[in-house]
């Protein structure tokens, strides 16, 4: 086996074991054991031990059901947190067979940092899909995940040049990705924080409001009119705010004469405003763990989300006409 090919494998087989480690030993058993693939290399000969295979397809058969259930698979992925990284790197040192210690050592790093890659990636898209308040979602990605992992891994095995290319892609991907959903997930994690706080401190919303960091504090004061009121400020994220990050943490501020998001880019504080004069529709749509603002101008709309608790302290008067929608 070349040098791609061997790379190829190693790598394939490393990221796809971040994404369900049980199902890709057991597949790759299972190829070994009944000669599905010819032309395996010597040291994947373990993994065709039929114990070897019995214990990762029942281990495969428990992730499975945890895996479809809400919250449950939460928890799952995060026992799995240090397991599929472990069985990553040695994944990637069983196919090295025998060599020196230092490329031991780097297989090892290599293969952990790839299935840790795959698992993070994985663990936060599953948090984003569990928001939604139906089942059904979670159970088609869980499946496609499933089904990715077995053809992913039939095809590390088989053609391990191609997939050499495909996870080089896919890791780039990753890195271009990773940005928005670790952004997604601190926003999620932060609201299911705040809900569980919200049972043992009461007023926690009160406490919370008209409450600005210092430096934001300090910026404002000098951004807004003299005359400008306060009605209502917290902490809240950008769904969709233009030149905003998605997901990114910003601050929303309700004066008697406009609507701010203050938010951080570049180590700097910046600033956008509408005017309130200016404002055709504002709607507020309530959530599981977060609610949802809709602020539209004739120049732009801001779809900002904010903690569930703080749509009741929000202002319903910003226009005219304010309507509280039931679902998200």
């Amino acid at each position: 086996m070349d040098a791609i090919a061997q790379l190829g494998s190693i790598l394939g087989l490393s990221f796809i074991s971040g994404i369900n480690l049980y199902a890709t030993v057991a597949m790759t058993g299972i190829c070994v054991k009944t000669g599905l693939i010819t032309g395996l290399p010597p040291e994947l000969q373990v993994f065709g031990n039929e114990a070897v295979i019995f214990v990762a397809l029942l281990l495969y058969a428990v992730e499975f059901f945890m895996d479809k259930i809400q919250g449950l698979d939460i928890l799952w992925d995060g026992l799995h947190t240090f397991i599929r990284p472990l069985g990553g790197a040695f994944i990637a040192l069983t196919q090295v067979g025998e060599a020196s210690a230092a490329v031991e050592v780097i297989v090892f790093l290599v293969g952990a940092s790839m299935a840790s890659a795959a698992h993070a990636t994985k663990a936060g898209t599953r948090l984003v899909v569990n928001t939604s308040p139906e089942p059904v979602s979670n159970v088609l990605v869980s499946i496609g995940e499933d089904l990715g992992v077995v053809g992913f891994t039939f095809l590390a095995l088989a053609y391990p040049k191609l997939t050499f290319f495909l996870t080089i892609i896919l890791l780039v991907l990753i890195i271009i990705f990773l940005p928005v959903l670790f952004r997604t997930f601190r926003m999620l994690l932060g609201s299911v924080f705040f809900r569980i706080k919200a049972l043992f401190i009461r007023d926690i919303t009160k406490s919370r409001l008209l409450s600005l960091p210092l430096s934001m504090d300090t910026f404002f004061d000098n951004q807004k009119e003299k005359d400008e009121e306060i009605i209502w400020a917290g902490k809240a994220y950008a769904r969709r705010v233009p030149s905003v990050k998605r997901s990114a943490r910003i601050y929303l501020v309700i004066t008697s004469q406009a609507v701010y998001c203050l938010y951080r880019r570049w180590f700097s504080t910046r600033i956008k405003r509408q005017a309130r004069s200016e404002i055709e529709k504002y709607n507020l749509y309530p959530g599981r763990l977060l609610a949802k603002c809709l602020i539209t101008t004739s120049m732009e709309t801001w779809t900002v989300l904010f903690f569930q608790p703080f749509i009741v302290t929000l202002p319903q008067d910003l226009v005219s006409v304010v309507s509280v929608n039931d679902s998200e």
